[in-house]
């Protein structure tokens, strides 16, 4: 069965980069059309507790349909954008099942940014950002890259440490400075970097001015 969907246009919600939905707004069930996500669940302390990326494509707000009663905040790592989505009652079943599977990939991803030594893990965090970015089409794919901060937050590690391992990494050509005006940026995360998935398939990465 294919979910049929409609999106409203005039309600579509930008998020510039580090941005965050409004509690009244992670109330609404959402699909992610461009960017990438970060969603922390919320204790009663306010503290934040990372709980998984949303990449275009991830439905956001299943939980209120349900009524499950954790608070969750949801920002953007890159510019983001999110559609509205609206379904018949009758579709709410294949609504689920998405949203299962993706959860499933996307808990297995999170393994995946926490295991390993900090270069392996910043490694799959890029792959995957440019992967998202391409939306799964051949040539090469363009996306910002979140702050130092952010990356150091998803894989577990201090900004320093990335900022070590990114430079590392365009010493090794497995990124690569491919905009003019990359020189005068001093930060990493503020560059555009082309990046080196394999011998044949070259994925863009860059940030927003």
């Amino acid at each position: 069965m294919t979910l049929k969907t409609h999106f409203h246009n005039g309600h579509r919600r930008d998020l510039a980069q580090r941005e965050t939905l409004s509690i009244t707004e992670t109330h609404t069930v959402w699909r992610l059309e461009s960017g990438a996500l970060r969603i922390d669940s919320t204790g009663a302390d306010a503290s934040e507790t990372l709980v998984r990326l949303a990449m275009p494509g991830d439905l956001l707000g299943i939980e209120s349909l349900l009524g499950v009663p954790d608070r969750f905040s949801v920002r953007a790592l890159t510019p983001s954008r999110l559609v509205p989505l609206d379904f018949l009652e009758g579709q709410l079943p294949q609504l689920l099942m998405d949203s299962v599977l993706t959860g499933y990939q996307r808990s297995r991803q999170m393994v995946q940014l926490r295991s390993g030594s900090a270069e392996d893990r910043v490694r799959s965090l890029l792959v995957m950002l440019a992967e998202a970015g391409q939306g799964g089409q051949g040539g090469a794919a363009t996306c910002a890259l979140p702050t130092l901060a952010d990356i150091a937050g998803i894989v577990h590690t201090a900004p320093e440490t990335v900022s070590r391992v990114l430079a590392s990494l365009r010493q090794a050509s497995f990124l690569q400075d491919c905009s003019p005006k990359a020189a005068k940026h001093k930060k990493l995360e503020h560059r555009t970097h082309r990046l080196m998935t394999s011998g044949t398939t070259v994925l863009a990465l860059g940030a927003s001015p």
